[in-house]
């Protein structure tokens, strides 16, 4: 590709966005659809997002959300189009620009090429948090460009082998290529917490056994009956479902966006993105390369100097470097770099890092003012590590339980909520109650503080909840047996009186017929 100029005035580092790439080594994971919902989730949160569909002939990513793009970048190159005319705005207020491989497939960018992309990058950074890369799979050139110019990167997998297969062999053409960025790991498909975490452990030793790649935890998306349903019907699963379990993943990735990317400072604008993608030398865009997409960058040639005789010392080397250092506020991403790179020299030569690197790890902890969550990433990798170190949790169960009682702090509704979420995740995993109610109410009444009033309260608590359940008093057998007698019994009197009227009523019928016969002998008599 010719070197090209790029002439558009950029955002300031202030102002720029956040550029991250979601991509995959096979084809048919999630990719496209991951990447929609966690735009969706970006938007729920307030915030303005942007996906480039760099997928190419293969590109779903706007056939997803139930949109058929008839225009994409190429016709804002040609001047056919603005790029207000090819952006398409969804439901969730998220911006899809599609056909985003265009540029990178093109040869040669004329210069109204060249200032037309310019004022589109422009416009579209002003307008847009976070710009999205959703990349073809496979390992292919156009897919690097796109992945090594990013200073972030999530490589989707899944617990089948052979997608950590296909993510391998990308990784390991980006290592080949010195890829500068952060690479975090989403685990997608996964049935559960602990089988993604394994996935990852296992993926993330290999690539460093073999690569020498350190790969970060990116989180994990579980297998979800339910998305299939959101694809079906064009809608992204966040929105549809916000409760389903891969929801509220797809949710906490978001977050976890928002909180460890969204809270730094961006080096890298859009426009930075695309000039290193698209392979042009750095003039009028930023004045210079951005620091974090260089990789041990070779330093340029000192001028020739007068030799010496004497070569100075490393400790004098050393001395000049802080010296050099502390007359200097310029240079500061320089210094970030080089002291990256002086203890990754010092391992590898000697096996280890310096002694004193633990004591300047507690004091940069004390120093930065951290906030809660970013603590709690540290100590969630700390925990990671450990686990895949030793095979087993930092906390003993025992452990974990004493500082969830603590962090209760003698508050009874906090105390009764936790154990009735225990209760509640004991029945799900067993399907059944951790306590047997039977014991536990034997064993209440047999402690020597119960009394016969409480006796009877209790009683009177049971009555009421049977004739709740069952709708009908609650009768003990003997009582059953006891008013059974009793209805019989008055059965049978109620029988025996209307025995008694019969009898009564039959006296009665034969005192009447015996009158008749008395009458008709007397009237026999007299004739």
């Amino acid at each position: 590709m010719e070197h090209q100029s790029f002439d558009a005035p950029q955002p300031t580092s202030k102002t720029r966005s956040h550029v991250v790439v979601f991509t995959s080594g096979k084809s048919g994971i999630g990719k496209s659809t991951i990447t929609c919902n966690v735009a969706a989730a970006l938007a729920q949160r307030g915030s303005r997002v942007c996906i480039f569909d760099a997928g190419g002939e293969l590109s779903t990513l706007a056939a997803i959300l139930g949109y058929r793009p008839e225009f994409g970048l190429e016709q804002v190159l040609n001047g056919e189009k603005s790029i207000q005319d090819v952006a398409i705005k969804t439901r969730q207020g998220v911006t899809i620009i599609s056909d985003a491989s265009a540029m990178t497939e093109s040869a040669n960018l004329n210069d109204d090429a060249i200032k037309r992309l310019c004022q589109a990058l422009a416009t579209l950074e002003q307008q847009h948090d976070y710009f999205l890369i959703d990349t073809a799979t496979g390992v292919t050139d156009s897919v690097l460009q796109f992945i090594e110019s990013a200073p972030y990167t999530f490589l989707l997998v899944t617990p089948d082998p052979a997608t950590l297969t296909d993510g391998f062999s990308l990784l390991k053409a980006l290592n080949s290529r010195n890829y500068p960025g952060r690479i975090r790991v989403v685990v997608n498909m996964a049935e559960d917490y602990p089988q993604a975490t394994d996935t990852y452990r296992r993926f993330a030793a290999a690539v460093d056994q073999y690569l020498q790649l350190a790969l970060d935890y990116g989180g994990f998306v579980a297998n979800d009956e339910n998305m299939p349903q959101a694809v079906a019907k064009q809608t992204p699963l966040v929105d549809l479902i916000g409760n389903s379990p891969a929801s509220r993943c797809l949710i906490a990735l978001a977050d976890n966006l928002l909180k460890y990317i969204g809270n730094t400072s961006s080096e890298i604008g859009l426009a930075d993105y695309w000039q290193v993608a698209l392979q042009t030398p750095i003039n009028s865009i930023t004045g210079q390369i951005p620091v974090s997409l260089t990789v041990s960058p070779p330093q340029e040639k000192a001028k020739p100097q007068t030799i010496q005789k004497q070569q100075p010392s490393i400790a004098a080397i050393g001395r000049n470097f802080l010296a050099a250092m502390q007359s200097s506020t310029d240079d500061k991403p320089y210094y970030e770099n080089f002291t990256a790179e002086y203890l990754a020299v010092f391992q590898t030569q000697f096996g280890h890092y310096p002694q004193c690197f633990k004591q300047a790890l507690f004091r940069w902890l004390e120093a930065e003012d951290y906030a809660a969550p970013q603590l709690q990433d540290l100590a969630s990798t700390l925990e990671m590590l450990y686990m895949a170190k030793h095979q087993q949790p930092m906390h003993s169960l025992e452990s974990c339980a004493a500082r969830l009682i603590a962090q209760c702090k003698e508050s009874e509704p906090q105390l009764r909520t936790l154990i009735e979420q225990f209760r509640s995740a004991y029945h799900q995993a067993f399907q059944a109650d951790v306590i047997n109610a039977a014991e536990e109410l034997t064993g209440n009444i047999l402690k020597e503080n119960f009394q016969e009033d409480d006796f009877q309260t209790l009683l009177d608590s049971l009555n009421n909840a049977f004739e709740q359940r069952f709708n009908r008093p609650y009768q003990n057998p003997e009582a059953t047996l006891l008013n059974s007698i009793l209805q019989h019994m008055t059965d049978m009197a109620e029988e025996e009186s209307k025995l008694q009227q019969q009898i009564d009523s039959l006296q009665h019928s034969v005192q009447a017929l015996n009158q008749r016969r008395e009458y008709l002998l007397k009237t026999l008599q007299q004739q």
